[in-house]
C-alpha cells in the first residue's frame, strides 16, 4: 500500500526521503483502506519509518489491533537534489544523470534503493499475509523485482517505472507472480 496524500503530493511535488506528514485527505484515506484490507486477513503490518507511511500504517493498525513494524529499507528514493521538484521538471539529461552518475545530485544510486528493497523482501514471510506501507517508488521497485527476478537493468526499471501509476492509498495484492489491484 502506498501511504495517503500529503500536501507535497497535492502540489505535485517529489517528496523521496524528506519527511512529510500526511495531510487531512490522507489521513481519511487510510480510514477507507481499513474496509478493503479487512478481507484481506493481514496478520503482520510493515512500514517504511518516514511519517507519512508511519502515519498510514499507524491508523490502519489500530483499527487492525495489529502492532506496526518499521523498516528504514521501505523508504522512498533518494532524489537529492531534485527533491521538491515537479516530476515535469526533471528532463531526460537529468534522468540520464540519475542513472549515470546520481551522486552529482546526491541522489542514490538506483542499483542500491534496489538491493535494499529486495533485502526486505528476501526476509518477508510469504506464507503470513502482510501489509507492506511504503511510497510510490518503492513499490515500483517491488513490482518489478517481483514480477522480473533478481537484476536489476537501471534503464528499463526506469521505463518500467515510469507507466506505473500508484495512487495515495491504493492497496496492491501481490498473487500469482502479479500486482493486483484491491478494489
Amino acid at each position: 500500500m502506498r501511504h495517503g496524500q500529503t500536501d507535497a503530493n497535492l502540489g505535485g511535488q517529489i517528496q523521496g526521503q524528506d519527511d512529510v506528514p500526511l495531510n487531512d485527505t490522507g489521513r481519511a484515506q487510510a480510514t477507507a483502506a481499513v474496509e478493503k484490507i479487512v478481507p484481506l486477513g493481514i496478520k503482520r503490518i510493515v512500514s517504511s519509518d518516514l511519517s507519512r507511511a508511519t502515519e498510514t500504517a499507524g491508523i490502519i493498525a489500530s483499527q487492525l489491533n495489529i502492532t506496526v513494524e518499521y523498516d528504514p529499507r521501505l523508504r522512498e528514493y533518494n532524489f537529492g537534489d531534485l527533491g521538491k521538484m515537479q516530476p515535469g521538471q526533471i528532463d531526460l539529461d537529468i534522468i540520464g544523470v540519475l542513472l549515470s552518475t546520481p551522486q552529482k545530485i546526491n541522489a542514490e544510486p538506483i542499483p542500491d534503493m534496489f538491493a535494499r528493497v529486495a533485502g526486505f523482501l528476501n526476509e518477508i514471510d510469504k506464507n503470513q499475509n502482510t501489509l507492506v506501507v511504503s511510497h510510490g517508488g518503492t513499490m515500483r521497485v517491488m513490482m518489478y523485482y517481483l514480477q522480473f527476478g533478481k537484476d536489476i537493468n537501471p534503464v528499463e526499471f526506469v521505463k518500467f517505472a515510469r507507466g506505473q501509476h500508484i495512487g495515495n492509498a491504493q492497496i496492491f495484492a501481490f498473487r500469482n507472480k502479479k500486482f493486483e489491484l484491491v478494489r
